[in-house]
Formats: structure tokens, sequence, C-alpha cells
């Protein structure tokens, strides 16, 4: 098992304006930079990038923790508070938007905790995002917090695609029994369907499953929204995942986002429009209809602007995965055979130049030996996506059966955490 690091940082800032018209906030928060949960499609590894770090295993394997974060969120409310606006110039914080802020560290570091209590003497209206039940840890604070939305991040009810994609992230039936904690102590929560994964989430029965699932839960919302790629970094990691367990989708997904970092209409507007009238079923709302969802009218701008491109004719490729695929709700990942895999990898390698540079492996085993060893030269790719999250995968897909429609999830423990190394 490959060791993860927690190294302290100080940070100037840790409240950061957010001008976006789509993001429904104008302040962010985020304690931790890297997030061990280590999911595939993760926008954020991107963001490694501006520390010189990779956006691949280094990831989820280094994690930079500003150590000061609740002492500087402290000056900057103070700050603001004296000001002219008041914290009334804040508006909302999000939490949880590049890193998971209850990622593992966090039940050692407390800084989100520490960030939440320095809340409490500043209150603003702020949401939160994870996937994690510690958040339940904090229920004491965020009875006391005018929080407007906690969002729980889950896109799947089949164990074998979350152990594949989210491979250190909580399972399933832990965090919609987090929604249900919530729900039950008055925090207004929902479920954040995100990242919908084409041919392998979306299929009508998962979707129902989990939309179902979650309505039982006591969510007062569900968020959908689909795969992005908008990075390099990000793409090159996503595509060696598919190219792992789901080889024979590799040649669709090269299609989907050849010149797009988002899917085309004609796939996912059929796909929202039944995500729409299953909410409607459940007696559930998109969080766009929230009465306490800031700036509908230019997140409803935004977003058609950033929806995706239109191909102005039909695809080839439908929505609806047909059944045994391993999108539907009897899906698993069936293996491949070496013809499939070869073939697959071919038409990834032809696509390369239009699909944002996806031309081979992404790294690991360098970056890490480099950054735990401090050395500043070794940050450089090598090899296929980390043994932390192979073995994890490999194991899940070996040991787990795929969810099946309508069945209750078993409560079963949640995987070991890698080992952990802390530099403080």
């Amino acid at each position: 098992m490959n060791p993860v690091r927690y190294e302290k940082i100080k940070a100037k800032q840790v409240l950061n304006p957010v001008k976006t018209p789509a993001m429904p906030f104008e302040h962010s928060i985020n304690p931790y930079r890297g997030c061990q949960h280590g999911c595939s499609f993760c926008y954020a590894r991107a963001m490694h990038a501006f520390l010189g770090l990779n956006g691949d295993d280094t990831f989820q394997t280094n994690i930079l923790m500003k150590e000061n974060a609740p002492e500087a969120l402290r000056e900057q409310l103070r700050k603001a508070a004296r000001s002219r606006k008041g914290l009334a110039g804040i508006g909302r914080i999000a939490i949880g938007t590049a890193t998971d802020p209850y990622q593992q560290a966090e039940g050692r570091a407390k800084l989100t905790r520490g960030c939440l209590e320095v809340l409490t003497e500043y209150p603003v209206p702020l949401t939160i995002t994870t996937r994690s039940p510690l958040i339940l840890r904090d229920l004491d604070l965020l009875r006391k917090l005018p929080v407007y939305a906690v969002n729980i991040s889950l896109n799947t009810l089949n164990r074998t695609t979350w152990r594949n994609f989210e491979p250190g992230a909580p399972s399933p039936s832990k965090r919609l029994e987090t929604v249900r904690a919530l729900t039950d102590a008055g925090i207004p929560s929902g479920i954040f369907m995100a990242p919908m994964l084409p041919y392998i989430t979306d299929g009508r029965d998962e979707l129902e499953e989990l939309i179902a699932a979650a309505a039982e839960h006591g969510a007062r919302f569900v968020m959908a929204s689909y795969l992005r790629l908008s990075a390099s970094d990000v793409k090159v990691w996503f595509f060696e995942t598919i190219r792992r367990h789901y080889p024979q989708l590799v040649g669709k997904y090269a299609g989907l986002y050849a010149s797009s970092a988002y899917a085309p209409r004609e796939y996912h507007d059929p796909v929202r429009r039944y995500v729409d009238e299953l909410l409607e079923r459940y007696g559930l709302r998109d969080m766009d209809e929230e009465e306490e969802a800031p700036r509908p009218g230019e997140r409803a701008a935004a977003g058609a602007a950033a929806s995706g491109r239109s191909s102005g004719k039909p695809l080839e490729i439908a929505w609806e995965p047909p059944a045994g695929s391993p999108g539907s709700a009897c899906g698993g990942c069936a293996a491949a055979s070496a013809g499939a895999a070869a073939g697959a990898s071919a038409v990834a390698s032809a696509s390369a130049a239009a699909d944002g540079g996806f031309t081979g492996t992404a790294g690991d085993s360098a970056s890490r030996r480099g950054f735990v060893g401090g050395s500043s030269t070794a940050r450089q790719s090598a090899g296929t996506p980390g043994a932390a999250q192979a073995g994890a995968a490999a194991a899940g897909t070996a040991a787990a059966a795929p969810a099946k429609a309508g069945t209750p999830l078993a409560l079963e423990p949640d995987p070991p955490p890698a080992q952990l190394v802390f530099s403080f």
C-alpha cells in the first residue's frame, strides 16, 4: 500500500472570491490541496499544476494542509466586517469546491471544523460539499450556522463503479445514511449527482434507483451534472481509468469529448429531461428550484452557455445503454477481450490530437517519490495510474457484485484507508 503524505503549509488567505456567474456562491474555502479520495474524474486535479505538481497520483498521495486556515479566515472576515459593505459584501461561501473538506486528514487536523468555528463568530450563509460522513461530527456547529445546503456527492449506487472511480471515498450506503442524519438534524441536505458518467452511471434504471434512494433518505434536492473534462491532466487520468476498467468504452468517450470539455447536447439533453421526470415523480427538487438558491437567472444563463456544444447532427451513439452494459442497473464490468482492449486503445490514440492531448499513460511513481523525498526535479509522469487506486479498484471488482435496481444496499464496512505518513 502506497503511503499518503500530509504536509503543512501557510496560507495568506483561505476565503477566495469566485466571480464566475454560473457558480451559486461568491467565495470559496478549501482548507486542503489534493484529496485522498482519489476520484479519477475530479476536475481539481488540474489545480495541482499551480503548485508545480502533477494531476496524477500525486493529487491523492500528497495532501497539502493549510494549517493556519482558521486564523487566516478570521482575519479576512474581521476586515470584511469593518468594511463599508460589512459581512453582506461576502455573499455566500462554498466549502469544498476544489477538495473534500472532510477527507481523511480532517479527522485529525480539524481544519474544516476550525473554519466553521470562526464562521459562528462571523455568520455568513454557506454551503458544504463532501462525500464523507465525517461531517456529522460537526453537527453542533452546523446547527448554529446559516447553512443553506449540504451537498453529498454521490453519482452511483453500484459498488463496482464506486470502487473503480472513487477508490478512497466512503461507500454509497454511508453517504445516503449521512443525508438521512443531516436531514433528521434539521440541516438542509441533498445529493450532488455528479459527475454523471456516460454509459456507466446514466442508465435509466440506475438513475431511478439513485433518485429513489435519495428521496427515501430524506434528501431535499438532487443536483445532476454531467462529466466535464476541461483540463488535459484530468482527461489523461480519467481516460486511463476508462481504459483499465471499461476498455470497450474508450472509443465512445473519445467521440463524446473529442472537441469539448462537455458531452454534446444531443447526448445529455434527453438524460436531463428524464432526470427532471424522476425528480417530479419522487417529489424532489433540482437545487436551481430551491428558494434559497442564489441568482437563479444568472445561473440559468451561464448554465445554458456552458452546457455543451451541439454537433448539428444526430449522434450515432444512443443514450440509453442496452441491458448488461456498464451503465445499466444490472451492469457489471465484464472483462473485455484482448482484441477489444487493443482496438479501444487504437481509437484513443487516433483521437489524441482532438482529445485534449490524450496520448498515453498518466504518471504516479516518479512524482510520488520525488515529492516525498523533497526533490523538485522528480515530479514527472511515469507508469500507469497509482497502485493505491488500482489495488482498491481491483479488490472491489473481484469482491463486489453489481447492485440491482430496487435492492437495498447492504451496509458493508468501508475499505481501510491507505497508510498515512504525516509530516507533523
